[in-house]
């Protein structure tokens, strides 16, 4: 049972790590690039740009998607040495000793459909619409240490596996931004307020797992505690027994999910620039202070389980000729039939509770030195947090200006634990078009299975009467 287990864990975080390295916090080399109006995703009263007018359409203004965990898919998977050296090798014992106490995997995606920004003398308007994703899975190592070194430690006990955890959730947000300069040439503060409209969640309230072994080793109980809320366009379908068999999705409309109004939310930016000396400017922001109250297409599962296993019992599968005789394979067809409907949600189990889901917060505090009009060097400091799981990000970048169309930084971040985060940012400008690519993780796309985080920012903007 421990090697079953242990090879379905493996495969799962496998696959995970491989499915969210596909899709690579906004970048920390982004902020101080030169010639870069995005700057205002990450601080409302920073606009690196000088242009009257920049516009972003859908498609073609760009995407960004990121990707964080606690461990690298090579903590898990790597090269053997020796007689493997040729050879792919899972190293539990290896993965096991890289987690920390509570371990998470997190991934976001966004993409603007819209955004309108007007510079008028010392004030700056702006509209953006931007559809946005983000997917969060955390676990303990607890969980992991039971399937490693199995229940024989543990005789007698009841061991907590720990909570796991899957949120994840799509909206839509229409962003309103102003900033102004109240003190001339050396204080600009800027707001953005936020409307957002859900679309989709999972929110796990809680997932409890533990495991009890009798002390004679004669049986193992299975104690599962948990509360999860849905809000979807589906409907749950059950079986003669009541018990859940999936959900319907035909009265599907994409029309009504994309223009979904009924999971309304808030949420605000803050930022402040000021200018300190000519030479040395420090900015300071709060990003993304808000919530959504998911009311509409909601299911929840609340469900407490308990299953006691005590073997099998395969005496009357030796002689088939046995009146009595049952093959081994319909005993643990019928053990699997049970345990899995102790664990399957049945219709009393099912409601609609309406939930919150509160978005990561980033705060930003940094400064740049200028050396000269087309030079400067950035040092930023970023602190994301969701729910309980936070991480910082220290990042020094160097940006330069070239030839008043071509910008160009490079940076080096420590994220959280990761200190090998070499970044690039690169926006040519094209009469009044302007492409941009931005990561802060170059390492990642030469040996992605070492990397604990990558992201990409990548899109097109239209500027218009900018300033020489």
């Amino acid at each position: 049972m421990k090697n079953i287990f242990t090879k379905i864990l493996v495969f799962g975080l496998i696959i995970m790590a491989i499915n969210s390295t596909v899709w690579a916090q906004e970048s920390t080399t982004l902020l101080f690039m030169k010639g870069m109006p995005q700057s205002d995703l990450q601080n409302p009263a920073l606009h690196n740009d000088s242009s009257k007018v920049v516009i972003g359409l859908p498609g073609l203004s760009g995407m960004y998607f990121d990707f964080n965990s606690d461990f690298a898919v090579n903590d898990l998977i790597h090269k053997g040495t020796g007689s493997l050296a040729d050879s792919l090798v899972l190293d539990i014992e290896g993965f096991h000793n890289s987690l920390k106490a509570t371990n998470s995997i997190e991934q976001h995606f966004s993409m603007p459909l819209f955004y309108l920004g007007i510079r008028s003398k010392k004030s700056f308007f702006s509209i953006g619409i931007t559809e946005k994703e983000n997917a969060q899975f955390t676990f303990d190592k607890s969980l992991v240490t039971f399937l490693k070194d199995g229940n024989a430690p543990y005789m007698g006990q009841n061991f907590d596996l720990g909570n796991l955890k899957m949120n994840t959730y799509d909206y839509t947000e229409i962003a309103f931004g102003y900033s102004k300069e109240v003190i001339q040439n050396k204080l600009t503060v800027g707001v953005k307020l936020k409307a957002l409209m859900g679309k989709f969640a999972v929110q796990t309230e809680r997932m409890n797992l533990k495991v009890e072994t009798a002390a004679d080793g004669s049986s193992l109980d299975l104690s599962t505690d948990m509360k999860i809320n849905m809000s979807m366009p589906a409907t749950p379908e059950y079986d003669q027994d009541n018990y859940m068999t999936g959900m319907n999705t035909d009265n599907l409309k994409p029309k009504d999910f994309l223009l979904q109004t009924g999971n309304m939310g808030m949420a605000f930016d803050l930022g402040a620039v000021y200018k300190l000396t000519p030479k040395i400017t420090i900015s300071g922001s709060i990003v993304d202070i808000g919530k959504i109250s998911f009311k509409k297409d909601l299911i929840s599962l609340n469900k407490v389980s308990n299953y006691n296993w005590v073997g099998i019992d395969f005496s009357n599968s030796i002689d088939s000729t046995n009146a009595n005789y049952i093959s081994p394979s319909k005993l643990v067809e019928n053990e699997t039939t049970k345990m899995g409907n102790t664990f399957k949600p049945q219709k009393s189990d099912i409601g609609s509770d309406p939930f919150k889901v509160k978005i990561p917060t980033k705060y930003y505090l940094g400064g740049t030195y200028q050396i000269n009009n087309n030079f400067n060097i950035g040092l930023l400091d970023r602190m994301y947090k969701n729910g309980n799981s936070s991480r910082n990000t220290l990042t020094l970048s160097a940006n330069a200006l070239l030839g008043k169309f071509f910008s160009l930084t490079g940076s080096y971040s420590m994220v959280g634990d990761a200190y090998n985060n070499l970044g690039l940012g690169m926006a040519i400008r094209l009469g009044f078009m302007q492409l941009y690519f931005v990561s802060d993780n170059l390492m990642a796309l030469s040996d992605p299975a070492k990397a604990k985080f990558v992201n990409a920012h990548v899109g097109m903007n239209f500027l218009f009467g900018r300033k020489n």
